[in-house]
């Protein structure tokens, strides 16, 4: 018995497949898709949530840097805004404990 001829072109059965149904609307694609774009979002909101706590540790910060020495140098600004979480909360917990915002900072270079 001869083979099964699939037309004149090797990929006629596969052009009309997609034809039939694009590969954007199998149900294989949407579970695959939705699997990525669910992991982006976690990580979006992860992401986020961080550095809205930075920010608002940054912000305390400067609160109350402010409180106890008056206005702040713009480079501390800049440096506190550019700190990690970790190091926001190292300052933090210092902050009552120094005498001046180059002791909690380091001197201006």
């Amino acid at each position: 018995m001869a083979p099964l001829a699939l037309g004149p072109r090797p990929f006629s059965l596969q052009l009309m497949l997609h034809q039939l149904t694009p590969l954007e609307e199998t149900r294989a694609y949407k579970i695959i898709f939705g699997r990525g774009e669910s992991k982006g979002k976690a990580e979006g909101i992860a992401e986020g949530k961080a550095e809205g706590m930075a920010d608002g540790k940054a912000d305390s910060l400067e609160r109350l840097l402010r409180h106890r020495f008056g206005p702040l140098p713009d480079r501390a600004s800049a440096r506190i805004s550019a700190a990690e979480l970790s190091q926001l909360d190292a300052w933090l917990d210092a902050v009552l404990d120094i005498d001046g915002i180059e002791e909690l900072l380091g001197p201006a270079p």
